[in-house]
């Protein structure tokens, strides 16, 4: 597995991603990071960080196709983004709601920690994920301000 990376300034901060030929393997934001392997970038790549950009600025955009590289994923956190990625555009889960549904009833907790150790942000959307008695943080490299900036704008594509 060849690991390539770049790094690229957004309106919400600069983001790294990492990407092995099977695909994204990890996207985050990393302020200070400046890696730029773009100009070998494959094209697949360069679109990807393309539309992370166009929706970052305000044009939602879908993401189901990108390719995504989840083998460093535990089964558990495989089921939890399965969830994840069943969930509409702007929809939001309780920790627990998402326990349940990944089949582990009473596991909240578990769940938390899957969804901070999420390496690849917006594209496996643990963005979607909220205390049961409100948004709640957002300890998954981000800030609060960014998750709720993500829920806003995943609610302008109409989902």
């Amino acid at each position: 597995m060849v690991l390539r990376s770049l790094s690229f300034a957004t309106v919400l901060g600069r983001i790294h991603l990492a990407w092995t030929a099977e695909g994204i393997c990890a996207l985050r934001f990393a302020e200070g990071l400046d890696r730029d392997d773009a100009k070998d970038a494959p094209g697949w790549v360069m679109d990807a960080v393309r539309r992370l950009m166009t929706h970052l600025a305000g044009h939602p955009q879908a993401f189901d196709d990108i390719p995504l590289d989840v083998s460093g994923l535990t089964p558990f956190q495989r089921r939890v983004a399965d969830v994840l990625w069943a969930t509409r555009p702007g929809q939001t889960l309780s920790y627990g709601d998402v326990a349940l549904l990944a089949g582990s009833p009473g596991a909240a907790r578990a769940v938390g920690q899957a969804v901070k150790a999420n390496p690849i942000l917006i594209l496996v959307p643990c963005h979607r994920v909220v205390a049961a008695n409100g948004p709640g943080g957002w300890s998954a490299f981000g800030t609060p301000e960014r998750k709720a900036r993500l829920l806003e704008l995943e609610q302008l594509t109409g989902g």
